[in-house]
């Protein structure tokens, strides 16, 4: 109260003089205990915070810091040779791919070619059940010549990165028609890597927590 007593009595001037000497002074003091103070804005301030709190108190997934949350899409892997977990009908020529017989069939009639559904209907379903049976393909082969069989897996591709688990949803709800349907959020661990470690001490700092490990 003395303090606030002694500024209110104070010009303008003197209380510039005085704020140099005090900003001198914690400069001095950070010098001598090895400890240093950066300036940002309320707004920076209040995020950082933000930030710090949702990092340490979010699921660590029993995964140690420092966390990469990233996005885990999904992407076919076409292989000619029929090796992968799905079968399908390409016209690599036109950029079409027949997963569905209701798709070929629209494919066919897009192409002004004869062909009774049925019998069409029949050929697919023995084809999807049985390996050896090839009364689809030698029609296609003979009417369609521009599709192909061949199949694809799916398989992981890990992109983007984030501090927490909240923030890494909320991008993949905002550009979710950018990913696979099955598309989720994944925790990976930054292994070995200062720069991250570095942050997340940082920002556990803040408020006064240490990094989970």
């Amino acid at each position: 109260m003395r303090i606030q007593n002694f500024l209110k009595n104070l010009s303008q001037e003197e209380l510039v003089e005085v704020r140099v000497m005090t900003d001198e002074l914690i400069k001095e003091e950070s010098n001598r205990t090895g400890v240093k103070t950066i300036e940002v804005t309320d707004e920076v301030y209040a995020k950082l915070i933000e930030l710090a709190n949702e990092m340490t108190t979010q699921d660590m997934r029993g995964t140690r810091m420092p966390h990469m949350f990233q996005i885990r899409d999904w992407k076919k892997v076409y292989d000619a040779e029929i090796n992968g977990n799905t079968m399908i009908w390409l016209d690599r020529g036109n950029g079409i791919e027949i997963e569905t017989v209701e798709s070929l069939i629209d494919y066919i009639r897009d192409m002004d070619i004869e062909f009774v559904e049925d019998e069409i209907r029949t050929a697919w379903d023995s084809w999807k059940n049985s390996f050896w049976n090839d009364d689809l393909k030698d029609w296609l082969e003979e009417h369609v010549p521009d599709l192909e069989e061949y199949s694809y897996s799916l398989e992981p591709e890990y992109t983007n990165c984030f501090l927490t688990a909240k923030a890494a949803q909320a991008h993949l709800e905002s550009n979710h028609y950018h990913y696979h349907k099955d598309a989720d959020v994944y925790l990976n661990h930054a292994w070995r890597n200062p720069e991250s470690e570095l942050v997340s001490t940082f920002l556990c700092g803040l408020i006064g927590k240490p990094m989970h490990t």
